[in-house]
């Protein structure tokens, strides 16, 4: 046009300066516009507003379309930018978190030069950029104001959802429903967008269930979710753990036609990383990666920070290559995640080394001093500060925080100190962690004064306490003997209405123990008698919980009975605590006041004292205990066999009504029941039940409960004690067909039984079988054969074996010596068995009672009186035995038979004494069980660890044993010879001969 010397009017202007706004040249249109105006040529009404808006819909920067604003204004009568330029340029402000500039525009618009009205798109824009820039309280101020100068007659749902945005971020949610019911008198209609602001603030808030009420609220108001309403859900749900409710939301998203998009799947993984469920997390990620959307850093750094939670930094590292090969940008958010998942694993130095190639803020360097300061690592600590103070880092609180632990974990109080005072001269204002960080780091030190300083600053700074400060001080306190000071401190919580960490507490109470014992612990207690009674109710149950741990159950009961009398009620764990420590202690006579009053206070809420209500039943009335037991099925709550009521049952030798208490349980597969069933099956078997410990095995299978070793060791051993040995041998070859393997036990009840029958040579194949199969044999087992080899004069044998113990390295126990004296003397070699006698009496080794025996009968047989004398008053020193032959001299004579045999020795009177000690082991026959027969052996259970888990089903056919039909089970011919011996001593020979018919009926 300059060329051709073509002056154009204003069209012409505004048609050229509009080309070059719609072809985003705003610089050139604003040259060229400024020029015009220069030269004093004017464009068409609007050209300058199409500029104002046609920077701020570009996305470029609003400052420039400021610019041109306040070019304007210097045209003002001339120019006049229109109302939807200010509002927009004010949008684009706020949406930005410029808000300076935004409420300059919006003076500027409201102001005298043009007075244009509010609107709500002004009005929810400004209200917005405050709560983005975390500033809500201005917000809802900005609204107030508004509506008192009634600048906005009719606020309409946008701006309402704006101030819900700002309520929420406030913590006001509750408010919200005021809102509402305002707007539905305005007729203005809620939207989807409205109700998932309104849902987000309860997510803020935790308050998971008003959310979903407002989600289905909505349902029911006909309107439809949107992608949004749904991801706001589902990232709730997510962040609180809740990944099940988030998955069915995102379910049914997709049910309504809805396509989940990036930040939906993000905040799925997010749900399944906070429950460590990374392989479901990754399944996600796999599943985005195959819908063909493009996944950002955000997705990737939620991935990376779950793998940094459990530890797998290899998988951490293979994403992070992924995002690199990608061309994802990784920012810092991603390395500082990062950096914090190898800290947390003790791998300091390699994250240092990340951050030696990223610009680090200030999280990074926190993050590192926190590492290093947990590694006790110093020389890391100073690098780390040196490298904060080489990068100009201005340190905020939580950085103070961390290097003011680092100093005190170096030893360096003073930098420690000198960090705490500066913080004021940076600007920083120290917080209740610094001051906690401060007073723990003195504690930890043992710098009381310094603590206390610090402790009396804090108090003084802040109204509202931070009760873990208080705690520092208690446990320091406590460590130093300061329980006095320490009681003080915790009056002082009581009084400013905190609720003291139990863990304080529990250091104050074991202090208080220490120093005054339970009294101390009563006295400090009633101190808050008179006050609150939830107050007084927290200190008295927990000291009846710490009281019961300690023993002291009167003092613990006193307690309860004083609550009880003010009308407080203790929690079931103060009920459970009483009444296990006095069952434990035998003190029975406090359970049915107890157990009256839980029912009473809770019911049967919970198994545990259900398992003692129906221990105690089953002591007074089995039948009772078997209907208690029904009821509590019904609620559910108990679906475990109750251990502890069999265990006193069969302890008790009532393994009867045992029976009739498991068999009323459901039968389940866990390991609880299976040691229940095995208790019982044991119990039957010591009390000659075979037959229906045979029986409960089958419907131990029948309810699916597979019978461990421990199981299978019960019966072998009853059936070796019934004599039924074949039967014995014959379930032990079964165990390697149902895949149990035999335990030491296992193998020391068969070749206890084998021995004892004269069964020698089988035992000591299986006694070789059981070394191969790696099993070391113990003592126990050696005793068995050696005592099996006396008893048939195989006396080399008996000796061979007992060198083969020593060579071992195990040492021969009183039983040991006792059954090879035995057998010495069986062959009347009364100068060998004195020779052995005294070889093991300078090793320390002495026999039993009845190896005693066996020497002083065999001396006495070979006249050898004096010598029998000896060994008697040796044996007579001997406390254990002394007490023995007491126990079984009570009813022979008013004095101690001890000091009869004693007097009878010292006169020289051996016949007599040793017809004395006859009638003793006579009475000591009658209830001795064998050493191969006793302790471990007699008892499966003990000493073994129980086989609980993956046990498998028993196919080795004990169902189909002749025993389980009901056939009456033979008793030991040993048992019968020493009932007949027994009563022909005394004379009852009709008796006697009753006994052998029966023994004759049964071979």
């Amino acid at each position: 046009m300059n060329t051709n010397n073509i002056r154009g009017n204003s069209e012409t202007r505004s048609i050229v300066a509009g080309i070059f706004i719609k072809a985003n040249r705003f610089q050139e249109a604003e040259k060229f516009m400024n020029q015009m105006l220069k030269d004093g040529e004017f464009f068409q009404k609007g050209i300058w507003d199409s500029l104002i808006q046609g920077i701020c819909s570009a996305g470029e920067s609003p400052e420039k379309a400021f610019s041109v604003l306040q070019d304007c204004l210097k045209f003002r009568g001339i120019i006049s930018p229109s109302h939807y330029s200010f509002s927009l340029l004010i949008h684009c402000f706020s949406s930005l978190g410029n808000m300076g500039r935004a409420i300059e525009v919006l003076e500027l618009m409201t102001g005298e030069n043009f007075r244009y009205p509010f609107d709500n798109f002004v009005c929810s824009s400004v209200i917005s950029g405050f709560c983005k820039i975390g500033k809500p309280e201005l917000a809802l101020g900005f609204y107030d104001n508004v509506e008192k100068s009634r600048a906005l007659l009719s606020p309409n749902v946008v701006t309402y959802t704006a101030i819900v945005s700002a309520l929420c971020k406030e913590g006001r949610v509750k408010e919200v429903c005021d809102l509402v019911y305002k707007m539905e008198n305005e007729g203005v209609v809620l939207d989807a967008v409205f109700y998932s602001s309104w849902i987000c603030g309860y997510f803020q808030r935790g308050i998971l269930e008003e959310a979903f009420k407002k989600h289905r609220e909505m349902l029911e108001k006909g309107i439809k979710p949107d992608t949004v309403s749904y991801t706001i859900l589902i990232d709730g749900f997510s962040k609180e753990g809740n990944v099940e409710k988030a998955v069915g939301f995102l379910n049914e998203m997709k049910k309504d036609g809805l396509q989940p998009n990036l930040v939906t799947y993000t905040a799925i993984m997010r749900g399944f990383c906070k429950r460590r469920k990374l392989e479901e997390a990754f399944c996600i990620f796999k599943r985005v990666k195959e819908l063909g959307i493009t996944m950002d850093e955000i997705t990737y750094s939620t991935l990376i920070d779950g793998f940094c939670r459990v530890g797998d930094i290899d998988r951490v590292f293979l994403l992070l290559g992924e995002m690199e090969k990608k061309g994802v940008s990784i920012g810092i958010i991603t390395y500082n995640t990062v950096i914090n998942g190898l800290c947390k694993f003790g791998r300091t130095t390699e994250a240092d080394e990340i951050s030696n190639s990223i610009l680090g803020d200030n999280f990074t360097f926190s993050t590192l001093l926190h590492g290093y300061a947990q590694e006790n690592n110093a020389l890391g600590i100073l690098e780390t500060k040196r490298r904060v103070e080489e990068a100009g880092i201005h340190m905020d609180v939580i950085m103070c925080n961390v290097l003011i632990k680092a100093s005190f974990m170096m030893g360096a109080f003073e930098d420690a100190s000198v960090i705490f005072d500066g913080m004021s001269e940076m600007g920083i204002a120290a917080d209740s962690g610094t001051y906690c960080t401060m007073i723990d780091g003195y504690c930890r030190t043992g710098r009381i004064d310094e603590a206390l300083e610090i402790f009396d600053a804090f108090r003084e700074k802040f109204s509202i306490a931070n009760v873990g400060s208080y705690s520092y001080i208690i446990h320091a306190l406590c460590e130093n003997g300061m329980v006095d000071m320490a009681i003080d401190v915790f009056i002082e919580i009581i009084e400013k209405a905190l609720v003291p960490e139990r863990t304080a507490y529990t250091v104050l109470l074991r202090s208080i123990f220490n120093e005054r014992t339970e009294e101390g612990i009563l006295e400090f207690v009633l101190k808050f008698e008179e006050l609150e009674q939830h107050i007084f109710h927290f200190i008295g149950t927990e000291a009846i919980c710490f009281l019961c741990k300690k023993g002291c159950l009167k003092s613990a009961f006193d307690l309860y009975m004083l609550m009880r009398t003010k009308g407080l009620g203790v929690t079931r764990k103060c009920y459970y605590l009483i009444l296990e420590g006095h069952i434990e202690k035998g003190n029975k006579y406090i359970l049915p006041i107890m157990l009256n009053a839980y029912m009473k206070e809770y019911g049967l809420s919970e198994s545990r004292m259900g398992n003692i209500l129906l221990s105690y039943l089953c002591e007074k009335d089995v039948n009772k205990a078997i209907h208690l037991f029904d009821k509590m099925k019904e609620t559910l709550f108990c679906y475990k066999i109750p251990i502890a009521a069999v265990e006193a049952l069969t302890k008790q030798g009532r393994a009867i009504d045992a029976q009739r208490i498991i068999l009323k349980g459901r039968g389940t597969s866990t390991s609880s029941d299976v040691v229940a069933y095995s208790i019982v099956v044991n119990g039957l078997c010591k009390e000659g039940h075979i037959h229906k410990a045979l029986d409960l095995c089958v419907t131990m299978r029948n309810k699916g409960i597979a019978p461990n070793i421990v199981t299978y060791n019960s019966v072998m051993n009853g059936l070796c004690q019934q004599g039924f040995l074949v039967e014995a041998l014959r379930l032990f070859d079964s165990l390697d067909k149902i895949g149990l393997t035999p335990s030491h036990i296992t193998y020391g009840t068969l070749i206890s039984a084998l021995s004892k029958e004269g069964y020698l040579q089988d035992a000591k194949h299986l006694f070789e079988k059981m070394v191969l199969k790696g099993f070391t044999p113990h003592t126990h087992m050696y005793n068995s054969m050696i005592h099996g080899y006396c008893k048939l004069g195989l006396l080399d044998e008996a000796l061979e074996l007992l060198l083969s113990l020593e060579k071992r390295c195990y040492t021969p126990d009183a039983f040991t010596v006792s059954a090879v004296i035995n057998g010495i003397c069986w062959k009347g070699d009364m100068e060998g068995a004195l020779t052995f006698y005294f070889d093991y009496k300078r090793k320390g080794i002495l026999p039993d009672f009845f190896g005693f025996v066996y020497l002083i009968k065999g001396l006495c047989v070979k006249g050898r009186m004096e010598e029998a004398r000896s060994i008697f008053t040796e044996m007579l020193q001997i406390q254990s035995i002394v007490e023995l032959i007491n126990k079984f001299g009570n009813e022979i004579a008013a004095e101690s038979l001890a000091s009869i045999l004693v007097s009878l020795c010292e006169q020289g009177n051996i016949e007599q004494a040793t017809s004395v000690l006859d009638e003793v082991v006579s009475g000591a026959l009658s209830s001795r069980k064998r050493y191969t027969e006793a302790t471990n052996l007699n008892n499966p259970n003990d000493g073994e660890v129980m086989r609980h888990s993956d046990a498998p089903n028993m196919n080795s056919g004990l169902e189909d044993s002749d025993y389980s039909s009901g056939k009456p089970i033979l008793c030991d011919f040993d048992v019968y010879y020493s009932l007949i011996a027994s009563l022909c001593s005394e004379g009852r020979l009709d008796q006697a001969s009753q006994v052998a018919k029966e023994l004759l009926l049964n071979v």
